[in-house]
């Protein structure tokens, strides 16, 4: 510990900044403290796709490669626990019971992301939107919001309709819908256009089709 404090610093980045860009020199790593990061590709006709998100514990950065294969841009203000990429893969070689432990969570990670791509292959649009109000509502711990009833479970869902959607493979209209159909059955009730209050997570979890097990592997990465 004392040597990860010597190589690591905190660093803020402001809602919308590009922290590091695709095809950049990767050239910091670390750990999200707090706040959402959105992982991004660029097409070959120059449009953007999500293709994952990183929360408070998640960590961040491309080990042991030369430039990085996606954006990562701040959704929210995010607190980065940041470090020298090389120093720390300095530090891995010279500890490597850490380094076994980083590898068994990436191999964790993977499995979440296969896990992922298979819902949004194999299921209903509502079934994926389900999904991801559940996964939200148990990563968005550390994901600051003002509520008066300190009762309520209000998932906070940072990204833009238009953005969820593409995470979701679907459209910004039938998003809507679905959102709608789960307001009207009582499941959620929409605060404002990022902020739903869970009022029945029983039935979040029956909309997604996913055990409460396999929901919380998922969210648990």
């Amino acid at each position: 510990m004392v040597q990860l404090d010597r190589i690591s610093h905190m660093r803020k980045f402001s809602r919308g900044t590009v922290i590091q860009a695709q095809g950049e020199a990767c050239d910091i790593v670390g750990n999200i403290v707090e706040g959402v990061v959105k992982l991004s590709s660029a097409s070959a006709n120059g449009d953007d796709h999500i293709v994952g998100l990183l929360f408070p514990s998640d960590f961040f950065g491309r080990l042991f490669s030369e430039e990085l294969q996606f954006s990562y841009e701040a959704v929210t203000d995010v607190t980065l626990c940041a470090m020298n990429k090389m120093d720390f893969e300095r530090f891995l070689g010279e500890h490597p019971d850490v380094e076994h432990e980083m590898l068994k969570a990436k191999l964790d990670e993977l499995d979440a992301v296969r896990e992922w791509a298979a819902i949004t292959n194999g299921h209903t649009t509502m079934q994926r939107v389900a999904t991801l109000l559940y996964v939200f509502s148990r990563r968005s711990k550390n994901q600051h919001l003002d509520i008066t009833a300190p009762t309520q479970l209000v998932v906070h869902v940072p990204l833009s309709r238009r953005d969820i959607a593409d995470y979701l493979g679907t459209t910004p209209e039938t998003l809507s819908r679905n959102i709608q159909t789960l307001a009207r059955g009582k499941v959620i009730r929409i605060i404002n256009a990022k902020h739903f209050e869970l009022l029945n997570p029983g039935e979040l979890i029956r909309h997604s089709g996913e055990s409460r097990a396999d929901l919380d592997r998922i969210a648990s990465h």
